[in-house]
């Protein structure tokens, strides 16, 4: 050979001339090692950001900086990498920098895996390599290894392994610590005996062998339960079970909770989700607990259940048809014994909606056909309503021309809507549900609904609306009541069908009157929207109707009383409203202003209305009410609303009479009840980088980049509140209530969240339900502190746990519920 050595410089990417060199034997093209019988079976294409040296006799390829090499799906960048291409065999390594610290270090890919480490060796045809310190990101962990082997598969093995959720590869907060690991990618990562290092400290938590799950896609396996002890009822095994990856559409879970002393409970649970058409989540819990000493009196045995089910289409999938649901269910008791959710746990009432709705495309008509359910766990009243159906059809203008030339006519925006509900409800304790008999207890009947209105200006200025509205009521039995030979009253339900029909013409007349006062440069503004409406309706309760029975010694009754739309209106009305609102603002001057000028609500709202009925024979007028709201100091909301009387009460029975207050107690209306709100919520403003003269650019550099080093009284937070005072004049005494109520959120650094909610009420002189919760990050790991200090749900929840989902089940838990701390 005439040169045993050849030095070139290239770019990245840079290609050789193929007349660089001229060789008789093999030659070289540019960049690429060619293949061909018994060799590799797929070019090697190559680059180097510094420069490539070739070493004719060795048959090496040295690349320097940012060398990258590629070989079909693998992927080899280093700073330094030499390709023998006659054994096949590639050795890439980081170079030291300036500081003695490698840089560039070698960064192996294969089919969307990575792995980095410090010296690499591998060859092309046999697929086998040997890694030295090894960084890997596998699923939602990482592996770190002293030495990797990797066979000809896809799968590797790791020597003196360490696998960790924390992503700092020098140093991770915690990891497990294993001598021997194989990777199965995309899969499972599979170790020997391994133990729990924490902060470079090993603990005694071992197992015979690890199994971790490797994969982006849903898998099968064991969920681990959390083990404790409660005081009332036992050591137990909580949340254990097995997780089913049905599809990557579907999955579902079953897991229970078992207690030493007998009580016992199985939660199932599963969601789905097909993107663009639908998604939802169903669960189903039963428990039982058993309170106190079987064997002693007092104790208690409490079985109960709750279903969830949430179901959403997305609009998407069917613009003319959806289908919803939200249901919440289940015996009264469940959450009072179960969670620990404190919202869950003071929420009283539970209500459930299925429904399906469908419009008939640019048909002006549209229909829901639902099922519905509400539930007071205090009452134990359950209320269930199914099927429920409404049909209804767009606002329609009959009178309006299809080719309209010239102005709209009035009778032009005369217009109505038509609505058809159908209702069965049954409304019963839970503990009469199943008993014989209990299903002749539903209620059903349907309802016509026909409004027409229109509206029109007077005079340019008055808005006038009149309306007529129409109900329909259809009911398939009603009540007939007779005098029995005891003269007591005997009361028949009859079936068949019955109906009865009203109405009611309303107008109204509005208009808005603008007042302004100058002081000065200054402007307050004042908005008056009166209003004056009348309504008369038939009394349906006559004879002339014959909606309503009577008989005998009988006095008038409606067969159609507790009727599920209720009965024809009982006296004649002939009411003429009265309403005024108002609205002040005010414009001055200001010099912080870039205009001169800073608008500013006095008054948002104050707003005054009763009536008086023409028809009625007595107590003519309705009962005065008045409400206001406005914003004080800009942070300080306040809300007034109150109801006063005209007439007096009668000093034996204090129910109203025909009487005035004014004539009998010398004022002009009586306080029925008023109500005062005031709410403020506080906040603190963004966080901003501390700045100060004191102290050397040094330190509050690290005052910047460590603030949970320091203490901030500048921190983010949030305090609302919100007072109450109530006052009810029930005729025999006046009740005042008084009721505080504070909710509040500290983060006292970026890591650290304080949160509490409690509240006092004056006339009870006792604390309503109060939380305190306290969050810590901990990079890979979290803090979970919550505490129901006192109160008839006294309990605590303390869990630190890994935030990965992979290690769910690695954590610490101590929690007291509220049979736990009865009697101490």
């Amino acid at each position: 050979m005439l040169f045993a050595q050849i030095h070139l410089y290239a770019q990245q990417d840079n290609a050789l001339k193929s007349d660089s060199l001229q060789i008789a034997v093999d030659s070289l093209p540019p960049g690429t090692l060619r293949t061909g019988k018994g060799s590799l079976d797929k070019e090697v294409i190559y680059s180097a950001r510094d420069s490539m040296r070739f070493d004719l006799g060795g048959k090496r390829i040295y690349l320097y900086g940012a060398a990258d090499v590629k070989y079909g799906n693998i992927r080899l960048k280093a700073d330094f990498i030499t390709i023998n291409w006659e054994t096949n065999l590639i050795n890439a390594r980081g170079t030291p920098d300036s500081t003695g610290k490698l840089k560039g270090k070698p960064v192996f890919s294969q089919d969307g895996q990575e792995f980095e480490s410090e010296e690499m060796d591998y060859n092309f045809k046999t697929r086998k390599g040997k890694i030295r310190d090894i960084y890997t990101k596998q699923g939602d962990g990482f592996l770190l290894g002293e030495q990797v082997r990797k066979g000809g598969g896809d799968d590797f093995y790791v020597r003196n392994g360490k696998y960790t959720t924390c992503d700092l590869p020098d140093h991770p907060h915690f990891y497990i610590n294993a001598g021997k690991i194989k990777v199965i990618p995309n899969d499972k990562i599979v170790t020997g005996p391994a133990n729990l290092v924490i902060e470079d400290i090993p603990t005694p938590l071992a197992v015979p062998f690890g199994l971790f799950p490797n994969s982006t896609k849903r898998k099968s396996g064991i969920v681990f339960p959390t083990y404790g002890e409660s005081p009332a009822l036992g050591f137990y095994l909580k949340d254990g079970g097995y997780y089913f990856g049905i599809n990557d559409y579907f999955d579902a879970i079953l897991q229970g909770t078992i207690y030493s002393r007998g009580s016992w409970g199985l939660n199932t649970g599963s969601s789905y989700n097909v993107r663009y058409k639908y998604n939802g989540r169903f669960s189903l819990g039963y428990s039982k607990i058993l309170q106190g000493d079987p064997d002693l009196l007092g104790s208690r045995v409490n079985k109960d259940f709750f279903i969830r089910w949430n179901h959403s289409q997305d609009p998407k999938a069917n613009p003319n048809s959806r289908f919803s649901a939200n249901v919440q269910a289940g015996s009264s008791n469940y959450n009072y014994l179960n969670s620990l959710n404190p919202a869950t746990i003071v929420t009283n009432t539970f209500q459930s909606a299925v429904s399906y709705s469908r419009n008939f495309g640019n048909s002006p008509w549209s229909m829901v056909l639902s099922a519905g359910h509400s539930q007071n766990t205090a009452t134990r009243v359950i209320t269930v309503s199914a099927p429920e159906l409404q049909v209804n059809r767009n606002r329609s203008y009959p009178f309006k021309r299809k080719e309209a030339i010239g102005k709209e006519r009035w009778y032009e925006r005369i217009g109505y809507t038509y609505t058809l509900q159908s209702r069965n409800t049954i409304s019963l304790p839970d503990s009469l549900y199943g008993r014989p008999g209990w299903e002749r207890k539903f209620n059903n009947g349907v309802q016509h609904l026909l409004p027409i209105n229109t509206s029109f200006q007077l005079f340019k200025f008055i808005t006038v609306s009149p309306s007529v509205n129409t109900s329909w009521r259809w009911y398939f039995s009603k009540l007939h009541k007779s005098m029995g030979n005891n003269m007591e009253v005997i009361t028949d339900t009859l079936p068949g069908f019955f109906s009865n029909f009203e109405y009611n013409a309303n107008i109204s007349a509005s208009t808005r009157v603008f007042s302004f006062l100058k002081l000065g440069k200054s402007t307050i503004r004042n908005v008056m929207s009166p209003q004056v409406s009348f309504r008369y309706q038939p009394d349906f309760s006559s004879l002339e109707y014959g909606y309503f029975g009577s008989g005998g010694s009988l006095s008038s009754y409606s067969p159609f009383q507790g009727g599920i739309y209720g009965s024809p209106s009982v006296g004649r009305q002939g009411t003429v409203g009265f309403a005024l609102n108002n609205n002040l603002e005010g414009k001055f001057r200001s010099k912080r202003d870039s205009s001169g000028f800073r608008k500013l609500v006095l008054l948002e709202a104050f707003n005054i209305a009763t009536g008086y009925n023409l028809a009625a024979d007595s107590l003519n007028w309705q009962q005065l009410s008045v409400a206001g709201r406005t914003k004080l100091l800009k942070k300080l909301d306040f809300v007034y609303a109150g109801t006063y009387d005209f007439y007096a009460l009668d000093p034996l029975t204090r129910n109203r009479i025909n009487t005035s207050e004014l004539q009998m107690n010398g004022r002009l209306m009586r306080m029925v009840n008023t109500r005062f709100a005031f709410t403020t919520v506080l906040a603190s403003s963004g966080k901003k980088e501390k700045q100060s003269k004191k102290g050397t650019p040094e330190q509050l550099k690290d005052i910047n980049s460590n603030p949970e080093h320091y203490v901030d009284f500048s921190i983010p937070w949030e305090l609302s509140a919100n007072y109450n005072i109530t006052i009810t004049n029930t005729g025999k005494e006046v009740v005042n209530s008084q009721v505080l109520n504070l909710t509040g959120r500290i983060n006292l650094t970026s890591k650290w969240r304080f949160e509490f909610s409690s509240g006092y009420d004056f006339r009870l002189k006792d604390f309503s339900f109060s939380t305190v919760d306290i969050y810590r990050d901990l990079h890979c790991w979290e803090m979970h502190f919550n505490w129901i200090p006192f109160g008839f749900r006294r309990s605590f929840n303390f869990t630190i746990n890994v935030k990965s989902s992979v290690l769910q089940d690695l954590k610490l838990n101590r929690r007291r519920q509220w049979f736990d701390l009865q009697g101490q």
